[in-house]
């Protein structure tokens, strides 16, 4: 009973981290691994097989990240140890793994659901504002946001549109953090037994494709709409499906009905192909080249990337990583770190189509939630930021947590346990 009292507020408090802040998520997510580990030294951890080898892959990755800075030192790859906040950040790398351990206690499945939806619809809301209207109030210094990236105007002088950042006051953050939900309100949506939790599922959508449209991110409307398509051609159809897809038409034509963006999508080919990406992924490429096996250490491609600002003429801001993750991993930690981060999806890929055939309402959201992960990983090193990172991470292993009982007895056949085990 206790153990599922501290469970609960565990994940009570993450999906309350998912709109509130960064420093809230990373909290709960220590508090998850510190519970794994004490249920693990207790033998009361009990897992189905492809999840403990999602959560050892997890492991090694993991022991991987803490050690490679020290192995770049030695080999002569970096100068320095990794600054302490980006070091700090191998911790997100267990977190699904150990939301998936910690699910054995039992899942509060409708306070996670009711706090999540809740909080987007509020953050949403707060991010229209932002988007109208420049933030005209100075926060307490002690939330440390930053007013300054919500006055970015990407409209005109006379019309005027603002980058939204719900809670976050960050557009990237909040934009990305949204695609983490849309999984698992578009499996909702499609899954969901109750008409009034559909609907409920469906206005959460609808809100969620919201954040990056008013943050005017770019990567993450197109990923936004990209998992609704992959939504309605494995989960709907007949009707459903044709309103889902008139519903897209709508979206797109009023992103394109908006001079802002069109100017913003025009930009993206420029920046991909000849622009700041295309100069970040570069020197990625040149770091490692150079360091192919074990890399630069994690946390180091800054000062790495900088160090060829002579040559290659990059930037401060877009030294923090590749703009690609598998790009920025490699950089990193190495053709060592590479596989690992390979075998960590690969894995947790399997674990979750194996649930979502299964019936896992969970487990089908999450894997359109890793879907949408991918895809944004394209054009962004998602780790750099733990909030988004945390958040896929959530959602990821509370796909692999048990759910009804009815479905979970049809399959103890094939490993799962009804006793409370994921």
């Amino acid at each position: 009973m206790v153990v599922r009292r501290a469970v609960t507020f565990i994940f009570a408090l993450w999906a309350l981290g998912l709109v509130l802040g960064e420093l809230v998520q990373q909290v709960a997510a220590g508090a998850a691994v510190l519970c794994a580990c004490v249920l693990a030294c207790r033998h009361r951890l009990p897992l189905a097989s492809d999840v403990k080898a999602y959560v050892g892959a997890s492991m090694a990755l993991t022991a991987w990240q803490l050690i490679s800075p020290a192995i770049a030192l030695m080999t002569g790859a970096a100068d320095r140890w990794p600054r302490g906040a980006r070091y700090g950040q191998v911790l997100d790398t267990m977190a699904g793994a150990a939301v998936a351990s910690v699910g054995v206690a039992g899942v509060p499945w409708l306070l996670i659901g009711a706090l999540i939806l809740g909080g987007w619809v509020l953050s949403v809301g707060l991010g229209v504002f932002q988007h109208l209207v420049r933030w005209p109030w100075e926060p307490p210094a002690l939330l440390k946001l930053n007013p300054a990236r919500l006055h970015e105007n990407f409209g005109t002088e006379e019309h005027p549109r603002y980058a939204a950042g719900g809670f976050f006051f960050h557009r990237l953050r909040f934009s990305h953090g949204a695609i983490a939900i849309l999984g698992p309100a578009l499996a909702v949506m499609a899954k969901g037994r109750l008409v009034w939790l559909r609907g409920l599922a469906t206005a959460s959508a609808c809100a969620l494709l919201v954040a990056p449209y008013t943050a005017f991110a770019r990567a993450a409307l197109l990923t936004g709409l990209t998992v609704c398509a992959v939504a309605l051609a494995l989960l709907v159809r007949g009707t459903p499906r044709k309103v889902g897809l008139a519903m897209a038409v709508v979206l797109v034509s009023v992103v394109m009905a908006t001079p802002a963006w069109r100017a913003r999508l025009g930009k993206a080919v420029e920046n991909l192909w000849g622009g700041e990406r295309a100069l970040a992924m570069s020197v990625g490429w040149r770091l490692v080249k150079e360091h192919p096996l074990v890399g630069v250490g994690f946390g180091n491609h800054k000062p790495a990337a900088l160090a060829t600002q002579a040559e290659t003429g990059i930037t401060d801001l877009l030294s923090t990583d590749s703009h690609n993750l598998w790009l920025t991993a490699w950089a990193e930690t190495g053709l060592v770190g590479l596989v690992l981060w390979a075998a960590v999806h690969a894995l947790l890929a399997r674990a979750l189509i194996r649930r979502h055939r299964a019936g896992s309402v969970a487990a089908t959201g999450a894997l359109l939630s890793f879907v949408g992960f991918h895809v944004l990983a394209l054009v962004h090193y998602l780790p750099f930021h733990s909030s988004v990172h945390l958040s896929f991470s959530f959602v990821w292993g509370l796909g692999l947590c048990e759910w009804e009982s009815r479905e979970r007895n049809a399959h103890q056949d094939e490993g799962m346990r009804p006793d409370g085990g994921c």
